[in-house]
């Protein structure tokens, strides 16, 4: 039996529309998002951040990071560039601005996915933090749906 933990992929979505530099400020030694990253290195094997090419500085260097060149500030938008930079069919994916999650929460959606499209959580509003697996499938449909909006 496959170790999902080493298996999936598990990629963070920084500096999301709602705080757009909290995740990068100092608090305490570390950032919100480095804090993040170790939470989830935790139980993942491969943790990336998907920065701004204006984020990836001298700090978020030495972090496994993917580049969203997409000049708009969206959870889509990070989410496409995550989904298409996975190795594994489906990513956990994550955001910055959740960091206190029960670790279980993300064990118990990791050993319960079975090739779904979406599992995880999500909250009612548009700009919702992103906490669950997606499958690397719903890249396309996302794009679509962002250049659809893109052209209102």
């Amino acid at each position: 039996m496959t170790n999902r933990f080493t298996q999936m992929d598990c990629f963070i979505l920084a500096g999301g529309p709602q705080n757009p530099t909290k995740d990068f400020e100092p608090d305490g030694e570390l950032t919100r998002l480095e804090t993040g990253y170790r939470r989830y290195a935790s139980i993942f094997e491969k943790v990336r951040l998907v920065l701004k090419p204006a984020q990836a500085t001298e700090r978020y260097l030495n972090y496994p990071h993917v580049c969203d060149d997409d000049p708009r500030n969206s959870p889509a938008v990070g989410l496409v560039t995550a989904l298409r930079n996975s190795e594994s069919d489906a990513a956990f994916i994550g955001s910055s601005e959740m960091r206190d999650f029960p670790l279980n929460l993300v064990v118990d959606l990791v050993n319960s996915y079975n090739n779904e499209l979406f599992l995880g959580y999500r909250l009612a509003g548009p700009n919702q933090p992103l906490f669950g697996i997606c499958h690397r499938d719903l890249a396309d449909q996302i794009q679509a749906m962002t250049d659809l909006s893109r052209q209102k």
